[in-house]
């Protein structure tokens, strides 16, 4: 299968998916400026040094001097190593950190010679963004205007929680703490339960790894008829789980009609990054969308001056967060970008005129 990786560099965030021939998102990916001192990255090589010993997890927890501490399972390692607290370790980061936990960390033994009076340290930079999210034989191109609308679509997409199916029916994904709920409906048409219900256990998966969701997920099938179909949906589930590459577990379906899984989580959230507490756009998200959109619409009227209005929390994070945005595109703009905060406006609603 022919996969495209479709960079959109834009001021104050890169933003990738990966799509397939049919331009169906398969991955999605951020990073952003603001967080480029605060985050430790997939591959970046660290002086760490150990903070705590957990004997029960056999591990060591490890300030690697950026974000919280690093998680380092020692597996037969500790004995060799006579790793204590306090030890100065070279440890690469294997997968980033998420919610309230540290980064996972592996020992490096490549780097036997470093300055350890210095530790904590970083000794080798990641990979760059795009080298780091990259799949193998994928083909690579920078966004044009559709393929920045084609990013706009499938973010726009996975923020949300209601999914509408293709065949009619819905579904309703909402992370909590404890796990990640979502309901099947057929909306309104309960003579299509198993239909609905079969169709959405390919576009639930489809949608756990494009939001980063993982950990427990229970899914509310739609009441079905009787015990035929609940055979049916419950054998076409273990099925796809079976198929699934990444590790994901499956309790059969219960008496309910809930199937409970557990993934593995390798990646953060995407509304981590994206959304605020209360699941809607951060003042940041906002203001990023809206610089895109300022983009957009000096490139289609070069010769005018750009007025912004967003709520004030949006122009705020615009006014203090300037070095994260403001260059190269004011110089572009030839500095004809005004903001002007608008009470009026709801924190994820901007307005962006040519004059």
């Amino acid at each position: 299968m022919s996969q495209t990786l479709i960079i959109d560099r834009s001021p104050g965030e890169i933003r990738a998916g990966l799509f397939d021939e049919n331009n169906l998102a398969q991955a999605l990916f951020v990073e952003r400026a603001s967080e480029h001192l605060r985050r430790a990255h997939t591959g970046a090589l660290y002086c760490g040094r150990v903070t705590a010993l957990d004997h029960a997890l056999n591990a060591a927890f490890v300030d690697i001097g950026i974000g919280p501490p690093g998680f380092l399972p020692l597996g037969k390692s500790r004995g060799k190593t006579n790793i204590h607290e306090g030890s100065a370790l070279a440890v690469r980061v294997r997968r980033e950190a998420f919610t309230e936990k540290g980064p996972l960390l592996v020992l490096d033994n490549a780097e036997k010679d470093f300055p350890t009076q210095h530790c904590p340290a970083l000794l080798t930079p990641a990979p760059d963004f795009v080298q780091r999210i990259t799949p193998k034989d994928a083909k690579v191109r920078e966004a044009s205007r559709e393929g920045r609308e084609l990013l706009d679509t499938a973010f726009e997409e996975v923020l949300n929680p209601l999914v509408l199916l293709p065949g009619g029916g819905e579904l309703m994904i909402e992370p909590t703490r404890a796990l990640v709920a979502v309901d099947v409906d057929t909306a309104a048409d309960k003579s299509r339960a198993l239909a609905v219900n079969l169709e959405a256990i390919s576009v639930i998966f489809n949608h756990l790894a494009l939001r980063g969701l993982a950990g427990i997920v229970a899914i509310d099938f739609a009441p079905m008829k009787g015990a035929k179909e609940r055979k049916k949906l419950n054998t076409t589930l273990m099925q796809a789980v079976t198929a699934r590459h990444s590790r994901m577990e499956a309790e059969p379906l219960n008496r309910f009609g809930v199937a409970v899984l557990t993934l593995q989580r390798r990646q953060r959230p995407l509304a981590e990054t994206m959304l605020d507490k209360n699941g809607v756009a951060s003042s940041e998200t906002t203001a990023l969308n809206s610089l895109r959109r300022v983009e957009n619409e000096h490139r289609a009227n070069p010769a005018k001056g750009i007025t912004l209005e967003a709520a004030p929390s949006v122009i705020d994070w615009l006014e203090t967060c300037r070095e994260y945005w403001a260059e190269p595109l004011l110089s572009r703009l030839g500095g004809r970008l005004s903001l002007i905060a608008n009470p009026d406006l709801s924190k994820n609603k901007f307005e962006v005129i040519a004059k």
